[in-house]
């Protein structure tokens, strides 16, 4: 999660800074989530660390949360639990989103529209 973490973060900054290849929309498997073994090990095995079926969901979830935070665009999932709960979550976060920038003038100033 580090390595990815750090690659998207500077993917997007040069995409920003102009960069035209790192210029785009940015995609990422989050299905990598998988490969953990906290993902996939049997409750026989760990037993405490609970059912397996909860846990790849879990770790699906939160690297894709975790990716967006850097920029990801597009989550491509292997569950669909977990790309339910994505999808609402990031829902939820969106529709919060135009209240909180409207009281703070945000949309005035990225339109340029001068306030009275």
């Amino acid at each position: 999660m580090e390595y990815s973490f750090s690659i998207y973060q500077r993917m997007r900054v040069a995409g920003l800074l102009g960069e035209e290849d790192l210029a785009y929309p940015i995609s990422g498997g989050t299905t990598n989530a998988w490969g953990a073994r906290e993902a996939w090990m049997s409750e026989k095995q760990v037993p405490e660390w609970g059912l397996r079926q909860y846990r790849g969901p879990i770790w699906e979830i939160i690297n894709a949360l975790s990716l967006s935070l850097v920029g990801l665009d597009l989550a491509m999932m292997f569950h669909p639990v977990s790309a339910s709960y994505v999808k609402e979550i990031t829902g939820q976060f969106f529709a919060e989103i135009p209240k909180v920038m409207d009281n703070l003038g945000y949309y005035d100033w990225v339109s340029a529209r001068i306030k009275k």
